[in-house]
């Protein structure tokens, strides 16, 4: 049973939602309500354009390679908190995932129409 391209993105947008909701709520716990507040939002939002990333993909051009990197950003900002925390290996995991979705992004970039990548048609406009 193979799986399609479509179903891997939203995985992958799932995934790092799901990854980021985890940080928020750790954060949280220890009392680091503001940073939890900010990265339970990101991760959210995440999951929530996940859901309805058939209707955005179609009206904003390159939405994949923005969401995927938005993702290495956030990604990344959670190694560095996973560092800060006196983590020893997850903090890699997340740099090297924050890579991958990096290298995501700019293969979507490069495979999407030329010109303006944040180009937004008026359908959502309206």
């Amino acid at each position: 049973m193979a799986i399609s391209k479509e179903t891997k993105k939203q995985l992958a947008h799932f995934l790092a939602g799901a990854i980021i909701l985890i940080k928020a709520f750790d954060k949280a716990e220890h009392g680091h309500v503001l940073t939890g507040g900010i990265l339970g939002f990101i991760g959210v939002a995440i999951v929530v354009m996940n859901f309805f990333h058939h209707r955005l993909a179609h009206r904003v051009r390159s939405f994949d390679a923005l969401v995927f990197l938005a993702e290495a950003v956030v990604l990344g900002l959670v190694s560095g908190l996973y560092f800060h925390d006196g983590k020893k290996a997850l903090p890699f995991a997340y740099a090297l995932a924050s890579g991958g979705y990096l290298v995501t992004a700019f293969r979507f970039f490069r495979r999407s129409k030329s010109g303006n990548h944040l180009e937004i048609s008026n359908d959502l406009l309206s």
